[in-house]
C-alpha cells in the first residue's frame, strides 16, 4: 500500500498531465479548423459591447470573494496559497484582456 503523500502525488500528477492533454486537443483541434468555420468570430464582434459588461461584473466577484476570503484571516500557509492563487487569477486576467485587443 502506497503512503498517503506519495498517493496525493501521484493523484496530482495525473490531474496535471490529463488537463495538459486536454489542453493539446482543443490546440489541435483549434488549428483544425478552416477558414469558413472561423466567420462567426466576425459576427460576434458587434456583441463585443455587451459581453464587456458581463466580463466587468465576472471580474468585480471574482476581486470581491478573493477579498472576502483574505478578510477571513486563513492560517498563514493557506493565506499564502491564497495570495498566490490571486495573482495567478490576476495575472490569466490580464492575459486574456490583452489578447482579445
Amino acid at each position: 500500500m502506497m503512503p498517503l503523500s506519495v498517493r496525493s502525488s501521484v493523484v496530482r500528477g495525473l490531474l496535471i498531465l490529463g488537463v495538459v492533454m486536454v489542453m493539446l486537443l482543443v490546440a489541435s483541434m483549434a488549428l483544425q479548423l478552416s477558414g469558413p468555420q472561423l466567420e462567426w468570430i466576425k459576427e460576434a464582434r458587434g456583441s463585443t459591447p455587451f459581453l464587456a459588461y458581463w466580463r466587468a461584473l465576472l471580474y468585480t466577484l471574482i476581486f470581491a470573494g478573493w477579498t472576502a476570503a483574505l478578510r477571513l484571516r486563513p492560517h498563514p500557509e493557506d493565506q499564502q496559497r491564497l495570495l498566490r492563487l490571486g495573482l495567478i487569477g490576476f495575472g490569466t486576467i490580464v492575459v486574456v484582456e490583452l489578447s482579445r485587443v
